[in-house]
């Protein structure tokens, strides 16, 4: 689970934060998502050669819709793209979230 954040992160399009987990999300940038989207799906096509691109393609957009629901735009865009250590308070909550949405992302594809 953690490669699959790490993925993410590396993608160097994680970014937001501050939204409460019931507020209505407000959509990231097409342009992001679809970046997210590629990039999701290529590093965790090359770490997990074995998983389907349909299967990589479903976790993804998985990860950026639950990411959009419980992160700002601009936090989001504040993860460090190297994967390095979060330094504020609103980045490590935008990784811990990070980090969720692939933990859950994944068990919802294979039903765990």
């Amino acid at each position: 689970m953690k490669l699959f954040s790490l993925i993410l992160v590396s993608s160097g399009l994680a970014t937001s934060l501050t939204l409460p987990a019931r507020a209505m999300p407000q959509p990231y940038p097409q342009v992001a998502v679809n970046s997210f989207m590629d990039t999701c799906i290529e590093r965790g096509r090359r770490s997990a050669p074995i998983v389907p691109r349909s299967v990589m393609s479903n976790i993804c957009q998985c990860s950026i819709n639950y990411i959009q629901q419980r992160v700002s735009y601009a936090d989001f865009q504040t993860l460090d793209p190297n994967g390095g250590q979060p330094q504020s308070p609103r980045q490590q909550q935008a990784q811990r979230v990070l980090d969720d949405s692939v933990n859950y992302c994944v068990r919802q594809q294979f039903g765990g």
